[in-house]
């Protein structure tokens, strides 16, 4: 059985042992059992606590005093009992013949700086796993999500997250956690497809789990969230072979980030580690995040919208000052804000107010004649005739108090609301030549329209600025890979 398949496992299991189950309705066991009950996971569910009483039941669910007493296949199994006991509860695992495993468990390689005989039980534990074919996840994790298998085995906050396209592997479970919430609260149709969280990955590692989402159908962007970088040629070569986005964020770069990682998952992250990252992005072609917000704008980039070909920006704005700072976002992340030909600003002269800036930043101020959809469609399109991609700073009419409670004589939000619901198939189209639409606005219902006719909306100059960006940067990663895959010419 290949490594990919065995990493399957993990992820679409036929039946599952919670080793360690507890009857206390808080902690780590009962988190994931419940969370596994809530999704209504399809698969058998067999809990083992060494206290167990003939008969007892949690949950509903018969509770065995041993892994041993099950007597059926298993697929997975989550050890979450004390660190002193993960390694007897191995033995048993191999002894009925489990071949993948979750430690959940903490107390081990991350005690480097305190303690090296936990450090060696990890390597005990390991070499045992190996050599029995038993693979693992962890410790100090918090499990796996599949969505879409409706398996949700995590230690962490149980949210509504909908299925989507963007895959993680992390080796901080608070990350997960976060990744989780950003994707369900952004609400910018996001979802999530798969995550897993490794913890100390003293067996599978970061490398491995992309390369199964490299390979996996129903991901098409990877996320990645590490405190230190182990194995570095091994995961270069890695990420140089994926075919896929992979947006990478890897913190500790500060010497105090890099004792708490050491003490967190056990990640040596030197200093010398840090002062060759930046090389080793560029090297791995992959697109940095520098935190997990960063890494949900980027995945939410590259779910909504089509790749771009070059960063010429084009700005329409109904406000100066937004566009000067659209305009200095832009500028920071690389982008080119270039002036409009003269040939363009004499078309534009024949269908904005006077007073427009004549200008990229295209600010046409309170010209409410823009608002004539066909105006707007053929604004944008001569706009994106010179420019690699438009960023349409919107007016932001999501909020409730932006019109007049007492009258209502002109309610702004709704006017916007239905131009947009009416002419969102417009933009649409724009999209389908190959050219990027962003909109900086709000977040919310109208928002999900823009997603749906894959726009990306950003609620921050910067981050939309940063989010295209990341895109422009994976386009500049495909050149390069087609240049070095070409053929010579004989």
């Amino acid at each position: 059985m290949s490594s990919l398949s065995k990493i399957d496992k993990f992820f679409n299991p036929k039946s599952i042992a919670l080793i360690g189950a507890s009857r206390k309705p808080y902690g780590a066991a009962n988190t994931i059992l419940t969370g596994l009950l809530y999704k209504q996971y399809p698969g058998e569910i067999y809990l083992v606590n060494n206290t167990a009483h003939e008969g007892e039941q949690v949950h509903g669910l018969r509770l065995y005093k041993n892994i041993l007493d099950c007597q059926t296949k298993i697929d997975l199994a989550f050890i979450i009992v004390p660190g002193k006991y993960v390694k007897p509860v191995i033995e048993d695992c191999i002894e009925v013949g489990i071949k993948s495993g979750v430690i959940i468990s903490a107390g081990f390689k991350e005690s480097i700086l305190y303690d090296e005989k936990k450090v060696k039980l990890e390597r005990e534990i390991v070499a045992l796993a190996r050599e029995n074919g038993l693979r693992l996840i962890g410790p100090n994790c918090n499990g796996v999500i599949n969505v879409n298998a409706s398996f949700y085995a995590f230690f962490g906050p149980r949210i509504k997250v909908q299925p989507g396209h963007c895959s993680y592997v992390t080796r901080g479970g608070t990350a997960g956690g976060f990744i989780l919430m950003g994707s369900a609260l952004y609400g910018r149709g996001l979802g999530i497809n798969k995550l897993a969280n490794i913890g100390d990955a003293c067996d599978l590692t970061i490398g491995d789990f992309i390369q199964y989402y490299d390979q996996d159908p129903q991901t098409k962007v990877i996320g990645v969230y590490t405190e230190g970088i182990t194995e570095g040629s091994k995961l270069l070569k890695i990420l140089r072979n994926v075919n896929k986005p992979v947006i990478f964020y890897k913190s500790g770069q500060t010497s105090a980030g890099q004792r708490a990682a050491m003490s967190h998952v056990g990640a040596i992250a030197s200093t010398e580690t840090t002062s060759i990252y930046q090389g080793f992005l560029s090297q791995a072609g992959v697109i940095p995040a520098n935190t997990v917000e960063g890494i949900l704008d980027l995945a939410a980039a590259f779910s909504h919208s089509v790749l771009p070909k070059g960063n010429k920006i084009g700005i329409f704005t109904f406000g100066g000052s937004l566009g000067v700072m659209m305009t200095d976002a832009a500028e920071k992340h690389g982008l080119d804000v270039a002036p409009l030909k003269s040939s363009q600003i004499e078309i534009l002269n024949r269908m904005l107010p006077e007073y427009w800036s004549h200008s990229n930043p295209i600010d046409v101020t309170d010209g409410a004649r823009v608002f004539d959809p066909r105006n707007l469609i053929k604004l944008f399109s001569i706009v994106l005739e010179e420019y690699d991609a438009l960023f349409i700073i919107a007016p932001v009419f999501e909020n409730d108090q932006i019109f007049d409670y007492s009258k209502k004589e002109f309610d702004f939000r709704a006017m916007y609301r239905h131009f947009v619901r009416d002419n969102i198939r417009r933009y649409k189209r724009l999209t389908e030549s190959g050219k990027p639409i962003f909109v900086l606005g709000e977040y919310g219902e109208l928002s999900e329209l823009f997603h749906q006719s894959h726009i990306p909306v950003y609620n921050s100059f910067e981050r939309l600025a940063r989010a295209y960006a990341g895109l422009y940067r994976y386009t500049k990663v495909l050149e390069r890979k087609n240049r070095k895959n070409k053929p010579e010419s004989t």
